[in-house]
């Protein structure tokens, strides 16, 4: 599998970048023969008074550009330095003293969204290596194919970052921020152990991980995510939160994502919609906060 892996990504690097769009194009295709039932029913059901041909259009964008991503987690480790640096632009608000991460000693706790080229952020301390001077643990949920999951986690953690499953996530994130690191938490995925909350109309079920490392530390969180320019390319941007508990947390961070997903069309087409957020939440989960 993994020669098959390289020759892959060599092509979608090595060839002109038409090859790389058509073969997203054609991934986009068949995620939405698979999940478009889904993706129909959840863009339908937050979004109810937009018609048919709008739902398939962000639909079928959405799936293109969630297939990009995943093009560019594999064809990433075929990238020099200067292709990711043309490539990805870290924000001034990653650094601004408003925004972006607190000082060195100082534990943060950072809130990722779904949004496409989100596996960008990898790249981050690269990028500005003022911020490699801290250790930045990220929470993920490994993938099944052998093969596939050790040439994905060598290419998220190129850059110095480190991955830990989910199984064991919780408590490295809480050793890491203790120690002045930085945790980082996809915060809008499924959850089968969360609480029931209105999301884009809908109850569904939201983590309060984050919120509860953030506020056992009493440290900082940020939303961390990537603004897409163009194909392969985006601009990584960061926004405080306010609130210092784990309750306030999960709404504000929840309610800045659904302000970003109404916010315009094409904001909207970068989320996953395939992923079924509203799966869970229905019944039997407690309400956030009781």
């Amino acid at each position: 599998m993994r020669p098959l892996i390289v020759t892959y990504a060599w092509l979608l690097t090595r060839l002109p970048e038409a090859f790389a769009r058509v073969n997203a194009a054609l991934l986009g295709e068949v995620l939405w023969l698979l999940r478009g039932k889904v993706i129909r029913r959840n863009l339908a059901k937050a979004f109810p008074t937009k018609d048919a041909a709008w739902v398939r259009r962000i639909g079928h964008t959405s799936c293109r550009r969630t297939a990009e991503m995943a093009l560019f987690s594999i064809a990433s480790p075929m990238m020099s330095e200067a292709e990711i640096r043309d490539r990805v632009v870290v924000d001034e608000s990653v650094t601004s003293p408003e925004h972006g991460l607190p000082p060195k000693g100082t534990g943060v706790v950072l809130f990722v969204p779904h949004f496409a080229l989100m596996e960008t952020m990898t790249a981050t301390t690269f990028l500005r290596p003022e911020l490699a001077k801290r250790e930045w643990i990220v929470i993920y949920r490994p993938l099944d194919q052998p093969a596939a999951e050790r040439w994905i986690k060598e290419a998220r953690e190129r850059f110095g970052m480190r991955l830990v499953s989910r199984r064991d996530g919780f408590g490295r994130s809480m050793k890491a921020v203790r120690e002045g690191q930085v945790a980082a938490v996809l915060f809008d995925q499924t959850t089968q152990s969360g609480s029931a909350w209105q999301f884009m109309g809908m109850p569904c079920a939201v983590t309060e991980l984050p919120g509860i490392i953030a506020q056992r530390f009493k440290c900082p969180s940020r939303i961390y995510w990537s603004d897409r320019t163009g194909f392969w390319r985006c601009r990584l941007r960061m926004e405080a939160l306010q609130a210092t508990d784990a309750i306030g947390l999960t709404i504000e961070s929840n309610a800045w994502l659904e302000r970003m997903l109404r916010s315009g069309d094409d904001v909207c087409s970068n989320w996953l919609w395939a992923h079924d957020r509203w799966k869970h939440g229905q019944a039997g989960f407690r309400k956030l906060g009781e």
